[in-house]
């Protein structure tokens, strides 16, 4: 697991070395790099909170670092298949009542999010079937909604 975390927080801050860079050339940027570097920061920030976890319960009678993967896999699960923002959702401003490009750029910008969130879950939830015993984090954890979202 360490090798995974090691990896997301590398990759994030590539990414966030590149944008610091453009910034400073004056440069645009791109789409591309600004999925990348939401995409890496949302995925070390998931990973980051495993780990917090595992050190927080670690020597304590509390959860197993498999348990805390599972809780975790628990709370992210449902952002893969996120619809809380409609693919067509952002297609004009008349269709969302508003008045300004100001309030498109906004709609769309709030359906990029859900979509990186998106292949961020997916991204965690492949990472973890790689860790090894993967079984007990599939399982369901033995927690509610309420208490995987403080974890």
């Amino acid at each position: 697991m360490e090798a995974i975390i090691e990896q997301a927080c590398q990759l994030r801050r590539h990414n966030a070395d590149i944008i610091g860079q453009r910034l400073s050339r004056g440069e645009r940027l791109s789409a591309e790099v600004l999925y990348g570097i939401l995409h890496a920061q949302t995925l070390a920030g998931w990973w980051l909170l495993v780990d917090r976890r595992i050190q927080h319960v670690r020597g304590s009678r509390g959860l197993t670092p498999e348990q805390v993967v599972a809780r975790f896999v628990s709370w992210i699960r449902p952002y893969r298949e996120d619809d809380a923002v409609p693919a067509n959702a952002a297609t004009s401003v008349r269709v969302l009542g508003l008045h300004s490009e100001h309030g498109l750029a906004l709609a769309h910008f709030d359906r990029a999010l859900a979509l990186i969130r998106q292949d961020a879950a997916r991204t965690f939830l492949a990472q973890v079937k790689t860790l090894v015993p993967a079984s007990p984090a599939e399982q369901a954890p033995r927690s509610s909604a309420g208490q995987e979202a403080k974890a």
